[in-house]
């Protein structure tokens, strides 16, 4: 589990990596992380794409996102993927 912030009622916002494949298309390989991100209330899967330098990252609505802004979210996890801190 990875800790990325605190939500507005002061709750550990968090990721837990679920898996991780590598596929291959052609000659480029894309990395797929599967995961979940939540403050222990609310929780939503996550989808995280990474090929030659830019990640995608796909979730769902959740009522977490009354708590944390959305796109800081995706800041953060971008930057984990980038940092190959996601394990």
């Amino acid at each position: 589990m990875i800790y990325l912030t605190n939500d507005a009622l002061d709750q550990v916002v968090y990721f837990e990596m679920r898996s991780k494949e590598a596929l291959r298309s052609g000659s480029s390989i894309q990395q797929v992380y599967h995961g979940l991100l939540g403050n222990g209330v609310h929780e939503v899967d996550v989808t995280m794409k990474k090929r030659r330098g830019s990640v995608e990252i796909a979730f769902g609505s959740s009522a977490l996102f009354c708590f944390v802004e959305e796109d800081a979210l995706r800041r953060m996890l971008e930057g984990m993927v980038r940092k190959k801190t996601v394990h």
